[in-house]
């Protein structure tokens, strides 16, 4: 009887929910070739093929479907049962992960994550600065601190505050900046994760493609093109009013004011250390 290599599987079962190799590899932070690898050793070691490849990338085959959907079922079951025991653990140390964007590690949460340390420090945390959205139903994540317009229905938080965003230029190009055609100057635009959020949605509808400049995929590489006075930028108020190579053009531009939010999984709420991070966090970031 052949035996399931389960960190192998761990690996096949990336595949099979992000569809490339490309992209597991990325999301278990390992080469190409390694998930290559493992997919390999688990099909040689059951005897059987697991994907099909074609133009829409790695698909299951039907004799595999129904084993990856039942492993899918296990490891759902492992997840729910790590949160549960989570969820009771009454001391105040131990391991915290915590996910947030770059922009909002870079200018605001530093000085309160010293502050918690210094409240509590037996716990660790581990800080996760990521702008794709982690899944804390997986428990990629224990806490998220991130802008969102609606949370996801499966997780519980607080909205702490709104974050407003403005238009900004390098001071020393203001004079070449005609604000009556402000949309037909040289504009910093958006790529990748930052491209499927409503600014990114509202810098392609918004701003002609060939006045795009130059586009990043987070909003810190935007500041920092902005500051070299590479064009005009799209910008948290946060990050570009404390900038003292910027100015704000306009004033912020309402549709895309959202709500910045602490989130966590209803299963860990009882968590001694999770709750201590959300009621610091809560206090602090809803502070003017």
């Amino acid at each position: 009887m052949q035996h399931i290599n389960w960190d192998n599987l761990r690996y096949v079962l990336m595949v099979a929910n992000k569809g490339s190799v490309a992209a597991a590899a990325r999301e278990l932070e390992v080469n190409r070739s390694t998930v290559l690898r493992r997919i390999s050793n688990f099909q040689e070691n059951l005897n059987c093929r697991i994907f099909d490849r074609g133009k829409a990338g790695y698909v299951l085959t039907p004799e595999a479907e129904k084993m990856i959907n039942a492993a899918r079922e296990v490891e759902n079951t492992l997840f729910n049962m790590q949160r549960q025991i989570a969820g009771h653990e009454l001391k105040l140390e131990g391991e915290l992960r915590v996910t947030t964007t770059d922009s909002f590690m870079m200018s605001v949460l530093s000085t309160h994550l010293a502050s918690f340390r210094q409240k509590h420090p037996h716990i660790v945390v581990d800080l996760l600065v990521s702008n794709s959205i982690l899944d804390l139903n997986r428990r990629d994540a224990d806490v998220a601190i991130r802008p969102t317009a609606q949370p996801e229905g499966s997780l519980v938080g607080r909205r702490l505050c709104d974050v407003e965003f403005g238009i900004y230029a390098n001071t020393e190009i203001l004079s070449d900046i005609n604000l009556q055609k402000i949309f037909d100057q040289r504009w910093i635009g958006f790529t990748d994760s930052l491209l499927a959020t409503p600014m990114g949605s509202w810098s392609e509808s918004t701003i002609d493609t060939q006045n795009i400049c130059m586009r990043c995929d987070s909003f810190v590489s935007v500041r920092v093109a902005a500051e070299a006075g590479i064009g005009i930028a799209l910008l948290p108020c946060f990050l570009g009013d404390h900038s003292p190579l910027l100015e704000r053009l306009l004033a912020p531009v309402d549709e895309l004011t959202i709500g910045l939010w602490i989130l966590t999984h209803p299963d860990l709420v009882r968590s001694a250390r999770i709750n201590a991070f959300v009621e610091h966090f809560t206090e602090a970031l809803s502070s003017p």
